[in-house]
């Protein structure tokens, strides 16, 4: 099976590979979910990897497989996996549970741990593989009707949560009334984050770099925002 892969700590080094293929029994409990990769979102997170800036290859292996924003179709399950069936499209979250008490109760994204689980990222392989295997703790089943937005639903789940915790912190002021948000970055999570602050019904300002004409620039203004160079 080919996989694209990087050996950490050395810059440039992106390339084609071959691993195993993928089966049901390395999840144990009857809980595997086996998902042939229809797309993977490559970002920033990847290219600095690749850049070898960080990223930590899984245990006992030279390489780490990239790729952490996937969407998939379910080709198999255990039998005790209930939620997801063959046929049904799916995304991954990435980080993985450790030994704190957030993670124990399933907020491992906010571990207090040093060490930490990413698929695609540190200690784990990613999603950049013909077939993948995982828990049904960690498959999201993706709607038929959204399934040519189902990449995007690991980076729209960064900017959900930096939003909300925002917006949770703010709390303590119990009279903060938010009507201006300003978004720095126009790049995915920019762009989602704009959206979902206009949701909310936000006046939004969102500051990158490109000049206009520039389809940054158009997405944004589609949303309602305000468009604004920094240039």
């Amino acid at each position: 099976m080919k996989a694209v892969a990087v050996t950490p700590g050395k810059s440039d080094s992106v390339h084609l590979r071959d691993i195993k293929e993928p089966s049901l029994e390395e999840v144990p409990n009857g809980r595997g979910v086996l998902v042939k990769t229809l797309q993977v979102g490559v970002d920033a997170t990847d290219r600095e990897i690749n850049e070898a800036l960080y990223g930590t290859a899984p245990p006992g292996d030279e390489f780490l497989v990239l790729g952490h924003e996937s969407f998939g179709i379910v080709e198999a399950v255990g039998p005790q996996v209930t939620h997801v069936k063959p046929g049904d499209y799916v995304t991954c979250t990435v980080r993985r549970p450790g030994e704190t008490i957030y993670d124990r109760i399933g907020r491992s994204d906010i571990t207090s741990q040093e060490t930490y689980y990413e698929r695609g990222i540190c200690l784990l392989h990613g999603f950049l593989t013909e077939r993948f295997v995982d828990d049904a703790e960690f498959i999201v089943r993706i709607p038929q009707g959204l399934k040519h937005l189902g990449v995007l639903a690991e980076p729209m789940s960064v900017a959900a949560k930096a939003v909300q915790q925002a917006f949770d912190a703010q709390k303590r002021l119990q009279v903060w009334e938010p009507r201006i948000a300003y978004v720095l970055g126009a790049g995915q999570i920019g762009q989602l984050c704009t959206l979902i602050l206009r949701l909310r019904g936000l006046d939004v300002y969102t500051l990158a770099r490109g000049k206009k004409p520039k389809l940054k620039a158009e997405i944004a203004e589609s949303f309602g925002a305000t468009y604004i160079s920094t240039a």
